[in-house]
């Protein structure tokens, strides 16, 4: 069964909602997806957001709480980033999430979406 707000807009952490399991897909306005808002970062600045995914911080889904961010976890490996457990893992995913911080920064800061063109 799905979270219901796991398909709304604009969830803040303050209307997260209990994580039934650890999702393995970034919630649907993840800010380290290429679909999400531009400067949809809560109270955290962009800087502050790229410190801590470079960093070895848990870092909780603003839409589900006890789980960690699947977004925050496919950007890591995306960037190479190494963490270890009890951090959550996840595969790359280029096409899905931002692949280093200036693309991240370029979406948040400045409203650039980087469009991947797809192989013909």
């Amino acid at each position: 069964m799905k979270n219901p707000s796991w398909d709304r807009l604009l969830v803040s952490s303050e209307d997260a909602e209990a994580a039934k399991s650890q999702h393995k897909t970034p919630c649907r306005d993840c800010p380290w997806t290429r679909k999400a808002l531009s400067g949809w970062l809560g109270n955290l600045s962009v800087t502050d957001w790229v410190g801590i995914a470079h960093s070895n911080s848990h870092v909780e889904c603003h839409t589900l709480l006890g789980a960690q961010c699947a977004g925050l976890a496919i950007y890591r490996r995306n960037t190479c980033k190494r963490v270890e457990a009890p951090l959550l893992v996840l595969p790359s995913d280029h096409e899905m999430c931002f692949s280093n911080q200036m693309e991240f920064t370029a979406h948040h800061k400045f409203g650039l979406t980087n469009v991947l063109v797809e192989k013909e």
